[in-house]
């Protein structure tokens, strides 16, 4: 249900998909691929363009409903099936690298470990349920509980919330990084019948 005059939301969903259309181009070149576009819902899938086979791992659904009153809601999916994938189902779980505070010295600070976040969260105890992304900008964000002093309202202008920056981030952490396949075998012994 939108909430928002809707002829907003289609005029700033009609110019947030446009820019993307002007740059298509070097979209193709990273390995995004606009799969639809029509309000209120545009899909772009990431192809993994540093190795070979490429693997498509996810796609991106985001939902334009009540945009920009309300940040977009972005959601996972299988890019064929247009459903949304389990946290297991997912390839990676976009992490990045944390800054270093800066007030650690430097020799202290070369010591320590890097400190990592994933982008992508989910509840680790229910697996088969979607994650979801976890950056300002974004409504899972604006609308978790943890978040509530965090306001989209103070994100709605800067540019964090809008198509491209958030398509972006998901392809910087979650399909850019990705140039190998690894293949796990797991082995089992099988007993073809039960001594007496």
């Amino acid at each position: 249900m939108q909430a928002v005059d809707s002829e907003v939301s289609r005029r700033k969903f009609a110019r947030e998909v446009g820019q993307l259309r002007e740059i298509q181009p070097t979209l193709i070149s990273r390995g995004w691929w606009i799969m639809s576009a029509e309000f209120p819902y545009v899909k772009v899938a990431f192809a993994t363009v540093g190795m070979r086979p490429r693997v498509i791992p996810f796609a991106v659904k985001a939902d334009f409903i009540d945009y920009d009153v309300r940040p977009l809601a972005i959601t996972f999916v299988d890019p064929f099936e247009d459903r949304e994938l389990a946290a297991s189902e997912m390839m990676t779980h976009l992490p990045r690298l944390l800054p270093v505070d800066p007030a650690i010295p430097t020799e202290i600070a070369a010591q320590m470990p890097p400190q990592r976040v994933n982008l992508y969260q989910h509840y680790p105890h229910m697996p088969t349920m979607p994650g979801f992304l976890c950056l300002p900008g974004t409504r899972a964000y604006h609308d978790h509980p943890a978040h509530s002093g965090d306001a989209w309202e103070l994100h709605r202008n800067t540019g964090e919330g809008r198509l491209f920056a958030l398509l972006e981030t998901v392809w910087r952490y979650g399909a850019q990084p990705m140039n190998q396949l690894q293949f796990m075998v797991n082995m089992v012994l099988g007993q073809s019948e039960t001594p007496a």
